[in-house]
């Protein structure tokens, strides 16, 4: 099936190729297909919140390309305080776009279950194309008047399921 596609495609450049030159557009580099490893977790876990160096599925910084954010998670130092966000949501579109720093990459996903009625709450997100699912398990641990503070922990769970990272964040205005 693969080879019908390949074809197809090879087809395809052929003919647009034929009709004139196509400035190239830059792929942006895909994420290498290797383990996570864990770059943080309660330390009642046994991990570490320290970032793993020179792991291509290590949660990193990043700044959202969006200013339109509704839930903002950060990770939890060693020292126990807040410091990078590794996780955004957008107000905009129900289920809500995301967005996770890996490997110094903004990766955008898309929302694949909310699991809202349980404590700590489920939500899982992915991008397709890459292979990657993310998983948060959150708590609430305040509620304001339109907003609520969380604290939890997220993962990479595809390709392969990793060690867990602390973080603690705010959904709201």
């Amino acid at each position: 099936m693969h080879t019908s596609h390949s074809l197809i495609a090879l087809a395809l450049a052929a003919g647009l190729a034929a009709c004139g030159p196509v400035p190239a557009t830059p792929e942006p580099e895909p994420l290498p297909m290797v383990p996570p490893v864990a770059d943080g977790a309660y330390a009642s876990a046994g991990v570490t919140a320290s970032p793993a160096n020179g792991d291509p599925w290590a949660l990193t910084a990043f700044t959202p390309a969006t200013n339109e954010i509704y839930c903002s998670f950060f990770m939890i130092g060693d020292d126990g305080r807040r410091s990078e966000r590794v996780f955004v949501t957008e107000i905009a579109g129900v289920p809500a776009p995301a967005h996770v720093g890996l490997a110094g990459q903004d990766v955008a996903l898309t929302q694949v279950s909310k699991i809202t009625n349980s404590s700590p709450q489920v939500w899982v997100y992915e991008n397709a194309d890459r292979g990657i699912q993310v998983a948060l398990q959150v708590t609430e641990t305040a509620k304001g008047l339109e907003s609520r503070d969380f604290e939890g922990t997220i993962e990479v769970t595809m390709p392969e399921e990793g060690p867990q990272t602390a973080i603690t964040g705010a959904c709201g205005v």
